[in-house]
């Protein structure tokens, strides 16, 4: 087998960016739309049950798409490679319609209440929906994992554009959330049709032993995932008991664009974290370099978003949304400590110490759900600010830790004036003016470039390491 050369890797890369900007970015294109048709209080239930059904998921999907990754790999025949995907595909299949049906069996057997904040409907098109999303994991992976980058991207953008207008017309009939969630469905079972076209998978019966074997290595990833939503994406539930549906709503605008700056984060991620193992190990120094850049990327973007996303929110939205624009900067430092920790663990990852991430990971979620459901009458504000402090904290934990396990020669205190910088930056856009704000975004962009490329002179650095 022909292994890709270095021009076939970056463009696979690029393939994958396009397919993920364009599916990401129309989300962020239809809000000025969709926020014409729906209010805050729809938008608020609609998130909800997007939360609910991303919880669901996890469950539902076992992780098996990481199984594929693994045991794929052992295979040494097409054959054989695309029976085990066959079989993963199967029993995600199998798994997801058995609980899903549950699901419906259950809702449909409650005693609905009218003051409950979603509909019935809602709910039951959501159960639909989940008996497919995990057997859609698997299709996607399988085919990135052959390089079909074209099929991947040809069939994501084009189910995506056929949503997006399924979309529009069931919001100009009328059919309101429910709409939105019918249409999702639709689009999502043609494009698990096209994957399965595509990727040439079939229904075959995994056996007991090959369930038990990829269950086992498949549920503690699962269990990760758990964790990881209880600090990005349980925090809707809180909000809900702290304020109102329309508050969640407010919020879900903001968060869409706090996610902006993640999917700018990813093409930087999908070049670096292939091959940074490999770096960190033949040559420490740039692998230091190369994640503090990435740090000064992320907090340059979050400032960057922090500003102009207040402006488009202003300029695109009606003013039933105006509390969304206030919100936007709460909603990135909800996200930056989760952007940091994913460049920190390096250390941790290059020493195999995974069990570590994954401990502090729930402890760190576990502390921070009880002490914001202590502290959600607050406000919302009150459980941004939480979370937010939660993963910087978490960003630093790991931090550490990663440097007692694997040392990487950072400038560790340029890495805490990083985020310093940048928090100072968002302070200032949050309560400032637009002439204020533009003024210190300017300076603190200047300021993290400055303190990335400036070098201390060597006696400095000999007499103290890392900074």
């Amino acid at each position: 087998m022909k292994l890709p050369t270095i021009s076939d890797a970056q463009k696979q890369m690029l393939g994958y960016a396009f397919a993920l900007f364009f599916m990401k970015g129309l989300s962020l294109i239809m809000l000025p739309i969709t926020t014409r048709f729906l209010s805050p209080v729809q938008i608020g239930e609609l998130e909800l049950l997007a939360v609910t059904a991303s919880f669901i998921g996890i469950l539902l999907s076992a992780s098996l798409h990481e199984a594929l990754y693994r045991y794929c790999a052992e295979q040494t025949t097409k054959n054989q490679r695309l029976k085990t995907a066959s079989n993963l595909f199967t029993l995600t299949l199998l798994i997801s319609l058995s609980f899903a049906c549950l699901g419906l069996i259950v809702t449909l057997s409650l005693q609905w209440k009218e003051t409950w904040e979603i509909s019935r409907q809602a709910v039951l098109v959501l159960w639909v929906s989940l008996t497919i999303e995990g057997a859609i994991a698997i299709s996607l992976a399988w085919l990135r994992m052959q390089d079909r980058v074209k099929a991947f991207c040809r069939i994501c953008i084009t189910t995506s554009l056929f949503q997006v207008a399924l979309v529009l017309i069931l919001l100009q009939l009328g059919y309101g959330v429910v709409g939105v969630l019918v249409a999702g469905f639709i689009a999502h079972f043609i494009q698990l049709l096209l994957l399965i076209h595509a990727s040439n998978l079939s229904i075959t019966l995994p056996n007991t032993k090959f369930i038990n074997t990829t269950l086992r290595y498949s549920l503690p990833l699962m269990l990760s995932g758990l964790v990881a939503f209880g600090l990005n994406g349980a925090e809707r539930w809180l909000m809900l008991k702290g304020e109102s549906l329309a508050m969640v709503g407010q919020y879900a605008i903001a968060a869409k664009f706090a996610l902006a700056m993640c999917v700018l984060v990813q093409p930087f991620g999908m070049w670096w974290m292939p091959k940074r193992f490999i770096v960190a190990k033949n040559n420490p120094f740039k692998a230091a370099r190369t994640t503090e850049l990435g740090i000064m990327y992320v907090c340059i973007l979050a400032l960057f978003i922090g500003l102009f996303g207040q402006w488009l929110l202003e300029f695109a939205l009606t003013d039933d949304y105006a509390i969304a624009g206030e919100l936007l900067v709460g909603a990135l430092f909800m996200v930056l400590g989760k952007e940091f920790a994913e460049l920190l663990n390096l250390g941790l990852l290059q020493s195999k110490q995974t069990k570590t991430i994954l401990t502090v990971n729930l402890w760190t979620t576990i502390v921070t759900l009880i002490w914001c459901g202590f502290t959600y009458q607050l406000g919302i504000w009150s459980i941004m600010l939480s979370i937010g402090v939660a993963q910087l904290i978490r960003a630093l934990i790991l931090y550490k830790l990663s440097q007692y396990y694997c040392t990487l020669p950072y400038r560790s205190l340029r890495l805490s004036v990083y985020p310093v910088i940048t928090l100072v930056g968002l302070l200032a856009i949050q309560l400032g003016s637009t002439l204020q704000g533009l003024s210190s975004l300017a300076c603190s962009f200047l300021l993290l470039i400055a303190t990335y490329t400036v070098e201390l002179p060597k006696h400095a650095q000999t007499k103290k390491v890392g900074v």
